[in-house]
């Protein structure tokens, strides 16, 4: 004879299920999405952060969690897309160069030539601090911009494209560079 209360006994059987769903939700393949395993591709190393020191004790992830994959040679990318913002904000390159370094660059020929002949965004320049890939097709940029050796803010997220066989600067970022010319309006596929 039990000396629990037929009450009592449902109220532990409710408990045990709910532990049990816990339990099994704990065991999760992790992924958040219904089971599709993630991937991460390895970035090439960058400079250390802001302080050079980590202060997490955590180990440090290699690069943020892609939607996509990464083109096939991810370090020969990156370098191009660095390559890409050299030349772009080169006071030296012609505006042919940075057309051809630019998504579209053609069709929004006279933005990139007004942003670098206005007397303030022709003084630019942007230090490309992280590249991260979101496909075969697009990365993330992270980079430091300044005018005149001052950081006018983080200048980012850029973006990179690979448009006809070739990593160039998206569109996307050229546009939002304009914020910081006197006289350099968005094209109009900016919009």
């Amino acid at each position: 004879m039990s000396c629990a209360t037929p009450t009592a006994r449902r109220g532990a059987w409710a408990v045990a299920v709910a532990a049990l769903l816990v339990l099994t939700g704990a065991c999760d393949s992790g992924s958040g999405d219904g089971g599709t395993p993630r991937t991460t591709v390895p970035s090439a190393p960058g400079p250390p952060g802001p302080t050079g020191v980590s202060t997490s004790s955590w180990p440090a992830s290699q690069s943020p969690t892609p939607t996509g994959t990464a083109p096939e040679d991810p370090e020969q990318a990156e370098q191009d897309i660095r390559e890409a913002w050299r030349i772009f904000f080169d006071p030296e390159s012609s505006s042919d160069d940075r057309r051809d370094v630019v998504e579209n660059g053609a069709e929004n020929e006279l933005m990139i030539s007004n942003l670098f002949d206005d007397p303030l965004g022709s003084k630019l320049r942007a230090d490309v601090t992280t590249v991260s890939y979101t496909s075969s097709l697009h990365a993330d940029v992270d980079y430091t911009l300044t005018r005149d050796g001052r950081r006018l803010d983080t200048g980012g997220p850029g973006a990179a494209v690979l448009q006809e066989d070739t990593w160039k600067i998206a569109l996307r970022t050229v546009c939002g560079l304009t914020r910081h010319a006197k006289d350099a309006p968005e094209a109009p596929s900016c919009a």
